[in-house]
């Protein structure tokens, strides 16, 4: 994954957006066809460009997302929980549950297989 971004953001030749003398790959520049950092920095312009299947659950959808920004930010180390909850345990938690459903699925086979 770093080996792809790195090559993108080589060969984009757009002006990159940054925020504290890091340069991020992709840019600030308010494009309509695509998501740039604008949509990171003003989530409304986003929904009006660029969402298109959720519109009817705003109501739902902005409580969860404000929400898990509000708790993030709450640790008072935004970015080392993001990385930490969002990057790390949340995709470990999902890949221990996929292997417990797995295994789940194939004790059931056996056990279906051993009544006949």
């Amino acid at each position: 994954m770093v080996l792809i971004n790195e090559c993108v953001r080589s060969g984009s030749g757009e002006s990159r957006y940054t925020t504290q003398g890091v340069n991020a790959i992709h840019t600030a520049q308010r494009l309509k066809e695509r998501c740039t950092w604008v949509c990171h920095n003003d989530t409304d312009w986003c929904k009006v460009h660029h969402v298109k299947f959720l519109s009817e659950h705003f109501a739902f959808v902005d409580q969860v997302y404000f929400g898990i920004i509000h708790l993030l930010k709450g640790t008072g180390a935004y970015r080392a929980a993001n990385i930490f909850f969002l990057v790390i345990l949340i995709p470990v938690l999902m890949c221990c549950l996929l292997v417990k459903s797995i295994n789940m699925q194939l004790e059931i086979n056996r056990i279906k297989r051993q009544n006949g």
